[in-house]
């Protein structure tokens, strides 16, 4: 079994158990506010970074374009999801993948309950945690 990945989860608490289920056995940090974000990415050594479209008033893409301007992260990964039952258009949710992955994100991934691609977005989720544990162990 691979070792446990460090993960900043930048969401709402309601999303909470999601991403458990989605990342299990991961040491997870949950933060809510921007100033919680900053604080714990400057203070903490975090393997993989998932931001929710909700974080902190749908501060979303400030915080991956932050994250992208640190130096000790421009290479780390980060997904944005969304996990909220709140129904996206497929365009929207398009036009949102394309500005995550504008911004250095590796993409924007529908956790929300009922979404046609869940089990697979999050199996996806869970295996960018473990290849992003892989890529900084000494060969």
């Amino acid at each position: 079994m691979p070792e446990p990945v460090r993960v900043l989860v930048a969401d709402v608490p309601e999303m909470d158990e999601k991403i458990r289920e989605c990342l299990p056995g991961h040491d997870l940090t949950f933060v809510r506010t921007m100033h919680g974000a900053i604080s714990a990415l400057r203070h903490d050594g975090f393997q993989l970074i998932v931001i929710g479209l909700e974080f902190d008033e749908s501060r979303m893409l400030e915080l991956l374009q932050y994250v992208r301007g640190l130096p000790r992260y421009k290479d780390s990964p980060v997904v944005c999801v969304h996990a909220e039952n709140m129904n996206l258009s497929e365009a929207v949710m398009k036009n949102i993948d394309i500005a995550v992955k504008a911004l250095g994100g590796i993409g924007f991934l529908n956790l929300a309950a009922g979404a046609i691609n869940y089990k697979q977005d999050c199996t996806f989720l869970d295996q960018v945690a473990v290849e992003s544990g892989q890529s900084i162990r000494p060969s």
